[in-house]
């Protein structure tokens, strides 16, 4: 808070009044004159050693110093008494009842409500915006991407080339139409997973393999991490997942960096987590491709169950971890499989016997 009057200074008792310019603060006055002699000059005084009265009879408030007798300062009115006796009864409070406190207090406020919102954009909006951008990337970006990751993964020491080639035949059998270049990965493990990459990628681990009892159980697991892909929800995810790190990377199309983000990320994308509505479109939308082929929708709940009772839960593979509500799934995939004629397809069945 700052004030400013215009008044008469007297230096001393007996001295003559000057023509004084006055600036008032939160805790002092300063005064500015001009001596006889012409030269400027300026006092200052501190809030709390000012005493100031009304002179009635000039209708002026008399303003004096406690450590310069003498020296007076008279502003025509009451304002400046006013002021000054409002400034000193300010002074006189505790330190957190006092104005000045209230209104750092407003301004922390404030200052918390920004950084909050700053956050919350970081933690939340920013993700969200990686995700719809992801949307807009091309089939042949997606591939080049997923390509670096799955070679950053280095998993041709793993690979059981001889399923890989069935689950490959498998899948192409089923004749699938997408623009993406589907390519499935058989890698030796004993843990029970499976996941897409970016692309065209898919990772089935030898351990989740054997558990499948049927080729319906085969295709369905293959036509839920083709969704993934075809649908961009391994891409979307993944974006996500990264956030700030490659929002504005995306933003000024610098998939290069991107790319290096990506690789250096690739081991956490075997564990990928997908949201509950993204996992309930993979089902029906690899459930839809089941009823194309006509192949038995059994096979997705049969996959649900065997795998719910034979993963560990520090093991599930993305598509329990994710949505382990197994009952709601198997709810949803009866519903959309009602009336539904299924044929044995004889080829799918020879090829999944390759496997054993």
């Amino acid at each position: 808070m700052m004030k400013t009057w215009f008044g008469s200074y007297y230096t001393s008792s007996h001295g003559e009044a000057v023509e004084a310019t006055v600036l008032a603060v939160e805790n002092s006055i300063t005064i500015g004159f001009r001596r006889e002699d012409g030269i400027t000059r300026r006092a200052r005084w501190e809030m709390q050693d000012i005493v100031a009265v009304l002179d009635n009879s000039i209708q002026a408030t008399r303003i004096s110093h406690s450590k310069e007798p003498g020296a007076r300062l008279e502003v025509n009115g009451k304002q400046a008494l006013d002021f000054i006796m409002a400034m000193q009864a300010e002074q006189s409070k505790p330190w957190h009842k006092k104005s000045q406190t209230k209104e750092y207090g407003r301004n922390l406020l404030i200052f918390l409500g920004i950084v909050t919102v700053l956050v919350t954009a970081y933690f939340l909006i920013v993700p969200w915006m990686s995700e719809k951008l992801a949307s807009t990337i091309s089939v042949s970006t997606e591939q080049q991407l997923g390509n670096a990751v799955y070679d950053a993964l280095d998993l041709s020491g793993q690979e059981d080339k001889e399923a890989t080639a069935v689950l490959n035949e498998f899948f192409q059998e089923m004749k699938v139409q997408t623009p993406y270049a589907i390519h499935i990965t058989v890698v030796k493990s004993d843990v029970v997973n499976a996941f897409a990459l970016p692309g065209g990628n898919i990772v089935v681990y030898s351990a989740l393999l054997n558990e499948l009892k049927t080729y319906p159980e085969l295709a369905a697991l293959l036509c839920h991490e083709f969704t993934h892909v075809n649908n961009k929800h391994s891409t979307k995810s993944i974006f996500r997942q990264l956030g700030s790190r490659v929002f504005l990377s995306l933003l000024f199309g610098k998939f290069g960096n991107v790319t290096s983000i990506m690789v250096d990320q690739a081991d956490k994308f075997k564990s990928l987590k997908y949201s509950r509505s993204l996992e309930k479109e993979a089902d029906l939308d690899g459930l839809s491709l089941l009823r194309e082929r006509k192949i038995d929708p059994e096979g997705f709940i049969g996959l649900f169950r065997h795998l719910k009772d034979s993963a560990p839960a520090s093991a599930m593979p993305e598509f329990l971890g994710s949505h382990p509500d197994i009952d709601k799934r198997i709810a949803y995939i009866r519903e959309g499989s009602k009336d539904w004629q299924t044929n044995e397809n004889s080829q799918l069945k020879t090829i999944f016997e390759k496997l054993n």
